[in-house]
């Protein structure tokens, strides 16, 4: 199995379920099938695979993705407070990444939206907006 300039396993579904029999323990295999199951639409699936890669242990990077990840996974199933969590965790660790940055603050803005809480919707889209102007 190669990986590719992203250090994510470039195969099919079954080769990453190989390699995660072979070794339980390979968070970035989790990971890249949560990837893989979330692109086939089976969100409930990548919801459980970004948990056990998480579980396991991510290097930051992966970490902060597989958070954004999952909180789209969940709000697709319409379970947003949860995706809210994740998406704070983002913000929370403070990403040097500002791009990232700004996707939790625009993407938790739309949850909040969703859940009612246009108070933390606003706060969130103007934090984004200063981020763009950075």
């Amino acid at each position: 199995m190669l990986k590719d300039a992203l250090g994510n396993y470039r195969g099919t579904l079954s080769d990453v379920n190989r390699i995660i029999l072979r070794n339980q323990d390979n968070a970035l295999a989790w990971y890249d099938r949560g990837n893989l199951k979330h692109s086939a639409g089976d969100d409930e699936g990548a919801i459980d695979d970004y948990t056990e890669a998480l579980r396991i242990g991510l290097r930051k990077r992966e970490e902060l993705h597989a958070l954004g990840n999952r909180a789209m996974a969940l709000a697709t199933l319409g379970r947003y407070e949860e995706a809210i969590m994740d998406c704070t965790s983002i913000i929370d660790a403070l990403p040097k990444n500002k791009s990232l940055l700004r996707t939790a603050h625009l993407r938790r803005a739309e949850l909040n939206k969703r859940t009612g809480n246009a108070q933390a919707a606003r706060l969130d889209s103007q934090a984004a907006e200063q981020l763009t102007l950075r």
